[in-house]
């Protein structure tokens, strides 16, 4: 703020300014009577300028001002001015507060497919189809001080200190950028070093701070330009590419998709102005790093891949097999130790195969460690480096019931004893038998038994590749259980311990369930220790016992320890059952569900228990619902039904009805719930069962017929309302309807069908809520034109073969 109000002080000198000022601004009045906002952009910018250049300091500057006769009002104006504008000392809009610009990449990423995992790959060859990998260059690094400018790069240009200034200029077509009130400055072909000191020379004219040390000048890139490069010889993809100029030449071959296959990886030229500058190797960047050769590209650079000179395949016990380019005249050693990153850990160096080409075919070269640096390479070469086998020399094993199972040296523990103390058997190991497995001179596994206790086994030497096992006393028999059954919280089966008794595993079972009976707890035992042969019908023993509480016995009895494989099972009381639970909802007083009190609760009692129906209620609309046989016949027994019903079934659509009719869950029972309230204990009122479900409707006020009748509606009831009468107002029997199969449906699942007698019809009566369905006859299908034809030649024939019999008979 003190700068800025320093440069606005100036504005005070404009009538101190040289004649050559004044010949170029227009007459000014009196000082005091000057209207700062009167004048333009172009003046307020030229006043400023002139006054910067006197090189007077900032209370130089203040005094003139005040003895110029600038007032606080027209320093105010001023202030407003320079923050309203942002002049500067040229007249372009001053940025001293510029939002920093990051500048655009160009992309470079190419389109390659990532290689094949499968079979060796070209070393290098990954990192031009790594998707995770790019060589595109780093915008945000700060220019290189040997940066050539060329057209379209952008340079800031900062100017602080005494004056403050930033301002961003693009370089044209002629290579020039334009100063306001300085002109054009050629700058393409100039490095940023020769651009920063030829500007501060031509500015220092402006900027007579730059001279004196009081003002600085900072240039540097801003957005670049890009340029074009020609890949040519063996790349994925030859042609001319446009990158950054930023770009140096290992973005360029990424772009391209790096060396082709049978191009060097080795031996890539970069040609400017038709002269070879560099040839850059990629291996000295994959094996060290090395990007001294890997220069800034410029327009028009050529880079030249040539085909590869000697390739050579590397595999087996090496640290990086893959398919490495080799120079001429290095031996197998460089490759292997240089390349290939020397010999694998497993690695058996004297075990060293070489396949080659020759003149008539392949031949097979072998060659030992010590001959690496004399033998010489060729193109084509495959060379294997052997492994050393993966088996042991001295290894024996133990394993089973000991505290160390492991493998162990032979040359440490030679004997079967030493082998068991080193191992450590544990308590419940079988010592009488343990298996020692060994193999022969052909490799074939044979099994020895030992005895652990037996000082000649121990005695016995091994050798390279045995293994015992040494078996537990518990592996060796079956695992011993307890079930416990019935009335109990946590029913389960509980591994058996010495010492369990009937009131523990009650206890593990979490104890007894209310409902259980105290009286004949049943245990189901294995006879386990017949010593005869003989065959007999009975497998278990049946053990009764009753119980005072949970977990004591009654005093006539008392508690068994239970044996391996014992089966408790806690029975409930006869009584202790629910009788389960119906439903009663719509009309009544109590709708809701009820626990059944007796096995022989009947529909009155229920009624009872609602509260009775409600005046809106209908009792002739009611209907009752009960569970299906099929709902309790649930699994195997309702799948063998389903399967006869589909086998007695011929036609699709009756199989589809009956499996859905065997799978519903409730259907409507036909019973007089009027009759069965008005008389209890009637065939009406039926003992209730688990599961039913009885609906009291409101009372209905209207009719509906449907089916085969033209308009399907409802209609209003009302009394001496009748069947024909509803089909009359529902628009008649339709085209299709089966008259003789009519019925009417009632409120209460009754259903009744109209009677013929000779030429008369009787219809059924109707009720609220009544509901009369016309059935209908499907539609035939005409007879086709073919089909009429046929038929006609068929009467034709049988005529001619009747008149034919009757020719004959005569």
């Amino acid at each position: 703020m003190k700068k800025i109000w320093m440069k606005a002080l100036l504005m005070g000198l404009f009538v101190s300014t040289t004649p050559l000022v004044f010949a170029q601004l227009p007459t000014i009045p009196q000082v005091s009577s000057i209207d700062i906002s009167a004048l333009s952009d172009a003046q307020f910018q030229a006043y400023v300028q002139q006054a910067q250049l006197s090189g007077l300091s900032e209370a130089e500057l203040e005094a003139k001002a005040k003895e110029r006769g600038l007032s606080a009002a027209q320093i105010a104006q001023i202030k407003a001015r320079m923050g309203s504008i942002g002049t500067g000392a040229t007249g372009t809009q001053k940025t001293t507060g510029a939002t920093y610009e990051s500048r655009k990449p160009v992309n470079t990423k190419n389109e390659f497919n990532a290689l094949s995992k499968e079979g060796l790959q070209i070393f290098g060859s990954e990192f031009f189809s790594n998707a995770n990998l790019t060589f595109e260059p780093n915008m945000r690094t700060a220019t290189p001080s040997n940066y050539v400018l060329g057209v379209d790069d952008e340079l800031s240009i900062d100017i602080y200190g005494f004056s403050e200034k930033t301002s961003k200029y693009k370089i044209n077509t002629e290579g020039q950028i334009r100063i306001p009130n300085i002109g054009p400055v050629v700058l393409a072909g100039l490095t940023i070093e020769e651009a920063k000191t030829k500007l501060r020379n031509v500015m220092a004219k402006t900027y007579p701070g730059l001279k004196t040390g009081n003002t600085f000048l900072q240039v540097s890139l801003g957005q670049i330009r890009s340029i074009r490069v020609t890949l040519i010889g063996e790349v994925k993809q030859p042609g001319t590419y446009e990158l950054s100029s930023l770009a140096t030449l290992a973005n360029a071959l990424y772009a391209s998709g790096g060396p082709s296959t049978n191009g060097s990886f080795r031996k890539i030229d970069l040609i400017r102005n038709g002269k070879k500058l560099v040839t850059f190797d990629l291996y000295d960047f994959l094996l060290n790093g090395d990007l001294t050769k890997n220069l800034l590209l410029k327009d028009d650079d050529i880079i030249k891949v040539h085909p590869y000179a000697v390739r050579l395949f590397v595999n087996g016990a090496v640290k990086r097999p893959a398919i490495y380019e080799s120079e001429p005249g290095e031996n197998l050693a460089t490759v292997i130790e240089k390349y290939a990153a020397g010999f694998a850990d497993s690695a058996n160096k004297n075990k060293i195969t070489i396949q080659r080409f020759g003149d008539l075919g392949k031949s097979i070269l072998n060659v030992d460690y010590n001959q690496l640096n004399k033998f010489s390479i060729k193109s084509s070469d495959s060379v294997v480096v052997g492994a050393v086998p993966k088996r042991f020399e001295n290894r024996v094993i133990a394993a089973g019931a000991i505290y160390y199972p492991n493998s162990y040296a032979v040359s440490s523990y030679p004997t079967l004893g030493a082998l068991i103390k080193a191992a450590q058997l544990k308590e419940n190991a079988y010592k009488g038998r343990a298996l020692l497995f060994r193999t022969n001179e052909t490799k074939d596994t044979t099994v020895t038994a030992v005895n652990l206790d037996s000082p000649a086994d121990l005695a016995l030497s091994l050798r390279n590749d045995d293994s015992l096992h040494v078996y537990s006393k518990l592996g060796l028999r079956e695992k011993a259980y307890v079930i416990i059954t019935g009335e109990v919280n946590k029913p389960d089966s509980f591994t058996y311990a010495a010492g369990l008794r009937l009131e523990d595993v009650i206890l593990l079972a979490g104890g007894l369930k209310d409902r259980a009976s105290l009286k004949e707890v049943e245990v189901l035992r294995r006879i386990r220790k017949d010593q005869t042969m003989s065959d007999t019908a009975v497998y278990n023993t049946i053990l009764r016992f009753n119980l005072s509480d949970s977990l004591t016995f009654s005093a006539q009895q008392a508690a068994i320890e239970l044996e391996p494989f014992d089966v408790v099972n806690v029975k409930n009381l006869p009584r202790n059952q629910a009788a389960g639970s119906v439903t009663i909802t719509g009309e009544v007083l109590f709708p809701g569900t009820y626990l059944l009190n007796t096995k022989k609760d009947r529909i009155s009692d229920l009624f009872k228990r609602a509260g009775g129906i409600l005046e809106s209620g209908s009792l002739g609309s009611a209907f009752f619902l009960r569970n299906t046989y099929q709902e309790a016949l649930k699994g195997e027994v309702l799948e063998i039904k389903k399967s006869l019903s589909k086998q007695l079934s011929t036609d699709t659509l009756t199989k589809k009805f009956l499996d859905s009719a065997l799978t519903k869950e409730k259907v409507l029972l036909a019973v007089n719930l009027r009759n069965a309230i008005e008389n209890p204990g009637s065939t009406d009122d039926i003992y209730l069962e688990e599961g039913d479900l009885i609906t009291i409707p409101k009372t209905p006020t209207s009719v509906q017929a449907f089916g085969g009748v033209n308009i399907q509606k409802k209609v209003p009831y009302y009394r001496g309302l009748s069947a024909r009468r509803l089909i009359s107002e529902s628009g008649g029997f339709s085209e299709n309807a089966n008259k003789k199969g009519t019925y009417v449906l009632y409120p209460n699942g009754k259903i009744k069908t109209v009677h013929n007698y000779v030429f008369f019809k009787t219809y059924p009566k109707l009720t609220a809520g009544a509901e009369l369905y016309v059935p209908v006859r499907k539609n035939k299908k005409p007879l086709t034109t073919a089909e009429i034809m046929g038929l006609t030649s068929s009467f034709v024939g049988m005529g001619a073969l009747i008149i034919g019999i009757i020719n004959a008979t005569k």
